[in-house]
């Protein structure tokens, strides 16, 4: 990874970090994905009151393990969580703004959920056996600061797998990413991994879900008074 910070943490089970030379995506095509998390997201209204920092954007794909085919799903339904993995916003049924397959980032997006499976994929973590078919989730999530990437903690999204893709931070100190391995003892704490920090475009992480917890801390305006967001991409693999 590019990042100062993270440049020399290696590999640890269930976790990888990543650039945008592995996942091959260009510089125009960042750009197509910034302008999408200007453009495209809305606030979410599921978070709590008074919670206004969370900006996002949806799309869903459909994903064929086996035959490597990726598709859009033109009108997918309401995202759900279970409260036991997301105790904040979970139990209910979530709609969020839809980015339309004929948007240009769809495309970007695409390559990136290719690059990431084909790593999945490699380490067994998909298995077109055990789960032939998977439906992805692509999540554009904006957080203003002062804001909580990640306000349920150290946590599981329930998912077979996912990965978190920097598209820019903009005048802010924190969002710290942190990687854990989870306790035998639920009364017990779980261990840390790694701790590192995604600060050029597209530095990433993917994480085995079934494997690892995994976290995002606060950020904060470096300078008050101007606009601060740290803008990631999220992407999620369940089975269909």
């Amino acid at each position: 990874m590019r990042s100062a910070d993270a440049r020399h943490v290696p590999d640890s089970p269930g976790s990888w970090l990543l650039t945008a030379t592995d996942l091959a995506v260009t510089p125009a095509e960042h750009g197509v994905l910034a302008a999408a998390f200007h453009a495209d997201t809305r606030l979410d209204t599921c978070m709590p009151p008074g919670d206004d920092y969370r900006h996002r954007a949806y799309q869903c794909f459909a994903l064929s393990v086996a035959e490597r085919d990726l598709r859009i799903v033109p009108d997918p339904p309401p995202y759900w969580q279970s409260t036991e993995v997301n105790p904040l916003v979970g139990g209910i049924e979530r709609r969020f703004a839809l980015i339309p397959g004929e948007h240009p980032a769809t495309a970007v997006v695409a390559k990136i959920i290719g690059g990431v499976a084909e790593l999945l994929r490699t380490a067994g973590v998909l298995d077109a056996r055990r789960t032939p078919r998977c439906l992805v989730d692509a999540h554009y999530i904006r957080i203003l600061a002062p804001g909580e990437p990640a306000p349920e903690g150290i946590h599981r999204d329930g998912l077979l797998a996912g990965s978190a893709h920097l598209i820019a931070r903009e005048n802010i100190t924190g969002g710290v990413s942190e990687i854990y391995d989870p306790p035998v003892d639920p009364a017990s704490q779980p261990k840390l991994l790694r701790r590192f920090t995604l600060t050029e475009p597209l530095d990433s992480y993917a994480f085995d879900d079934e494997r690892v917890l995994h976290y995002a801390g606060p950020i904060a305006a470096q300078a008050p008074g101007r606009t601060a967001y740290r803008d990631v991409l999220l992407i999620g693999f369940r089975p269909a």
